[in-house]
């Protein structure tokens, strides 16, 4: 427990001072909107580039980064540390192909995807499926970061893991219920600092441990195949290559939690700067913790668990103070990323789904809400995260790929080809969704593809079909 002390005196401290800058740069703004509740939701137009940079990173960098990533690449090699990389272009992908469209219809003021989504193709139906698929797949998105957070709390101090589950989920509610989308951003951005330097310190403290080549020559002693690039069983082949770079590079453009950053940038040169920071600290967030799950087997060769490894290597570099300090730097990655799924989805539960059935209800009836939503939000993935799996990477991009099945195709259309309808939006959600679910219970015989593969081919194909058939009236006709 005494590891624990300067953690809760970060996370006390943290609070604080996000809070204090939250409120300073909302007095100096004069562009936030004059509706509380879209004050609240979207902050205003205020994300500069090294802001917008290290929000999108710190979103995107979640549990299964700083703990399922390292578990994984501790148990399969470094192979996996290349796979990782494939993710590094993320801030570019998003911010180059989905931020000037956005940007330019600014003027239009839209607090959430859904909203955006509903204003694009005006189709009720699309919306309501929209609504659900984003709610349910943050839930359990929500439910791996509870596991990572709580797994790094008992993996620190000793702890129970349940425990450390309620210490992590009280800390998560002081966080989301004290501030709006501003706040969580800022958060965001501080946390985002605060994990570059811890993963930064806990790296060159392993590398000390008698140097690079020495820890590999004896991650290779274990077994050569570690360090092989297929694997240590040879299953990092091309379709694995083909599945990753389809579920953590090209689908994060249908992430909504990412999407959602790029209705707040500031202008086009904010854009460009993040573009350039985002991808230079991803690349940092990506290589130096999964490298260090593989040296780290040299140390730790016979965890039965490999999601221990980054706690584990904490709790044994430092002494138990520091480790109580460097803690802070995995939280952080966990929180950042909770903390803007649960805004989100209670966002989206009030806005898109209360304030559609009741449009006169106040601003700050609108945010009360949202509150009692999060808290809603919360037990439910606290319940799920109650009975871990033993690695948690594959439950994380199980839940990526369904938010990118659902919303991929619908949000680069909706962006990029203005003739598609609603209808043909909706065949896209709806055929991805299902035939996603469908593939990834039966586990039919795929050569080793992700389901999400053929997933999002069918669901692009759904949306050209329909579009076709819908189109050809019309054409007839004139």
């Amino acid at each position: 427990m005494t590891n624990l002390i300067p953690i809760f005196i970060y996370l006390i401290a943290s609070l604080l001072i996000t809070r204090w800058w939250s409120a300073r740069q909302s007095k100096k703004s004069g562009g936030l909107y004059q509706d509380k509740a879209k004050r609240f939701f979207i902050g205003g137009r205020f994300l500069n580039g090294p802001l917008l940079a290290l929000t999108l990173v710190a979103t995107y960098t979640s549990a299964s980064s700083f703990i399922g990533g390292p578990g994984a690449a501790y148990k399969i090699g470094l192979g996996w540390v290349w796979l990782a990389l494939i993710q590094v272009p993320v801030a570019m992908l998003t911010l180059g192909v989905l931020g000037p469209k956005l940007l330019a219809q600014r003027k239009a003021e839209h607090t959430t995807l859904i909203e955006w989504l509903d204003a694009r193709y005006q189709n009720s139906w699309l919306t309501k499926l929209a609504l659900v698929s984003l709610v349910v797949g943050f839930i359990a998105m929500i439910s791996v970061q509870f596991i990572g957070g709580a797994r790094l709390f008992s993996g620190v101090s000793g702890i129970s893991y349940e425990l450390g589950l309620g210490l992590f989920v009280i800390t998560v509610l002081a966080y989301t219920l004290t501030g709006g989308f501003r706040a969580v951003v800022i958060t965001d951005a501080f946390q985002g600092i605060l994990m570059i330097i811890g993963v930064l310190v806990i790296f060159i403290t392993l590398l000390s441990q008698g140097g690079l080549t020495a820890l590999m020559t004896n991650v290779s002693a274990q077994s050569p195949t570690l360090l092989s690039p297929q694997g240590n069983s040879g299953q990092l082949g091309w379709p694995m290559m083909l599945s990753f770079w389809m579920l953590i590079c090209f689908g994060t453009l249908g992430l909504p939690h990412t999407v959602v950053r790029l209705l707040a940038v500031k202008d086009t040169n904010a854009l460009k700067r993040g573009m350039i920071w985002g991808t230079i600290i991803s690349f940092l967030m990506t290589l130096i913790p999964h490298l260090s799950g593989v040296l780290g087997r040299a140390l730790y060769p016979d965890l039965t668990v490999p999601d221990e490894i980054m706690p584990r290597l904490i709790t044994g570099l430092f002494d138990p103070f520091w480790a109580g300090v460097l803690l802070a730097a995995p939280i952080a990655a966990v929180m950042s990323s909770v903390d803007s799924m649960l805004l989100q989805s209670a966002v989206s539960l009030v806005r898109d789904g209360v304030v559609r059935c009741y449009p006169s209800l106040t601003a700050n009836a609108q945010v009360s809400l949202t509150r009692v939503a999060m808290v809603l939000v919360t037990l439910i993935a606290t319940y799920c995260a109650i009975e871990p799996p033993s690695m948690i990477v594959w439950l994380n991009l199980a839940a990526f790929g369904a938010l990118q099945a659902v919303f991929l195709w619908p949000i680069l259309a909706g962006l990029y080809w203005p003739q598609i309808a609603g209808n043909a939006a909706l065949a896209a959600m709806l055929s991805g969704l299902v035939s996603y679910l469908l593939l990834l219970w039966f586990k039919p015989a795929m050569f080793g593809v992700h389901p999400i593969v053929p997933a999002l081919f069918i669901s692009a194909m759904c949306m050209l079909v329909v579009h076709r058939l819908l189109q050809t009236p019309a054409i007839t006709k004139a």
